[in-house]
């Protein structure tokens, strides 16, 4: 898996907060009423999972000839 860069880091960092907080609308919506508490929780959730994919990343793409396609 290649290693996300750091502006798409920060492009889907940016991205949970409104899925985060719409989330709170759609439960809603079921009846359900989610405290702010909860959807906080979500959020560092969702960021705590994109810093691992980050952080998990390889750091070079492999470097092995069988894979490589011309171009």
């Amino acid at each position: 898996m290649r290693r996300l860069s750091p502006a798409l880091l920060m492009v889907l960092a940016a991205f949970t907060v409104p899925v985060a907080i719409e989330m709170r609308t759609v439960a809603g919506f079921f009846g359900y009423d989610l405290p702010l508490v909860a959807v906080a929780g979500f959020e560092l959730l969702l960021l705590g999972i994109l810093l691992v994919v980050y952080l998990l990343g390889e750091t070079e793409p492999a470097d092995d000839a069988d894979s490589a396609s011309p171009r």
